[in-house]
């Protein structure tokens, strides 16, 4: 959905040589080894990216049977020369709006559009598959993994983690059966005032990279074909630590994390502990069908405790080559959920590119 710090580096030519000798030269065969990448002389480029049109209804409460539009556009620029490489990525929504100016109003008419650029890094490859990246704008590696575990399609619970960040490095190495992803960021000051560039009047966009120093990442490892063990920490100043760790088959996942400093978003002190199970079924060739159940308990410091408890059954259906999917999904909230949340439903086209 989703300035660049250039580095230099030398480029040794390693010399060749030929060995004959006085008497008869020895015929060898042209030596060819499919196995190996072909060096890149001159750069590449491809452009990605996707379009969803669709969103929710709330099915209780006071946006009963109400339309809430969802329809966004994303797409990026990734470069590549040898070992070298970097990414520019965009994101834009449509804006609901009432005739007073009310933003994110359901069953309304369309006040805008609005986006930014999240994504906007540079990095290098090594031959062992470790990448360096240096950021202005990027995702950290928990928010890589924010849907990791969880096959229903929209509807699943968000882990509270730091997502969004601003100057940053990550190292990771995502290749072989242990794998692992580090991000590291200094306290993010960067907000509306200070954007590049403003899309809209509804959305403050640059504020979500005002947030603590921290440090996140996780280790991925295959504990046998198919089954990817996970454990994830992030590491704050001053708003606490989250654990994080789950199971990944085919089929069935959980995973299970606790925070120490956030009861319900980054701006509510206390704790907040919770699980996931989900599982999937490809009834047919590619369609997909998904449930999942998700807890979790909020204790803030200075409020009373509050639960989320929700089931999801939802349908991923993809299809042309892989350049086109619809997908449902849906909510329902269990009786031990604190408050009267409205139960929901979800439904989408996506295209991409």
């Amino acid at each position: 959905m989703k300035n660049i710090s250039h580095c230099c580096r030398a480029i040794i030519a390693l010399p060749f040589f030929c060995v004959s000798s006085l008497g008869a030269e020895e015929v060898r065969p042209a030596e060819h080894d499919d196995t190996k990448t072909p060096e890149r002389s001159s750069p590449s480029f491809r452009f990605y990216g996707e379009l969803g049109m669709g969103g929710y209804m709330d099915l209780e409460g006071q946006d009963k049977h109400k339309y809430s539009d969802g329809t966004y556009i994303e797409g990026g620029l990734e470069i590549k020369h040898g070992s070298w490489f970097g990414l520019i990525y965009g994101e834009g929504w449509t804006v609901q709006a009432d005739h007073q100016g009310n933003a994110w109003v359901p069953d309304h008419s369309w006040g805008g559009f609005e986006g930014g650029i999240n994504r906007f890094y540079g990095g290098y490859r090594t031959d062992d598959g470790t990448e360096l990246m240096l950021s202005l704008r990027q995702d950290s590696s928990l928010d890589d993994l924010q849907w990791w575990g969880d096959f229903t399609p929209d509807l699943g619970y968000v882990i509270p983690n730091t997502r969004d960040i601003m100057t940053a490095i990550k190292v990771q190495n995502l290749t072989g059966p242990l794998r692992y992803s580090v991000t590291a960021t200094p306290a993010g000051h960067h907000d509306e005032s200070k954007a590049w560039l403003h899309f809209g009047k509804y959305d403050r966009y640059d504020d979500k990279y005002t947030y603590p120093a921290m440090m996140n990442g996780y280790i991925q490892y295959d504990l046998t074909e198919g089954v990817t063990w996970m454990n994830g920490l992030e590491i704050t100043d001053g708003t606490g630590q989250l654990f994080l760790t789950g199971i990944l088959s085919p089929n069935f996942a959980a995973r299970a994390w606790h925070h120490t400093g956030r009861a319900d978003g980054l701006d509510v002190p206390g704790t907040e502990t919770g699980y996931m199970v989900s599982a999937m079924y490809e009834a047919l060739k590619g369609v997909y069908l998904s449930t999942a159940y998700s807890y979790a308990k909020h204790r803030p410091d200075s409020a009373e405790e509050e639960t989320t408890s929700f089931m999801q059954f939802g349908i991923w259906y993809e299809y042309g080559g892989g350049r086109f999917a619809t997908a449902f999904d849906s909510r329902f909230y269990m009786q031990n959920a604190s408050g009267d949340p409205s139960d929901q439903i979800f439904l989408m086209q996506y295209f991409y590119w």
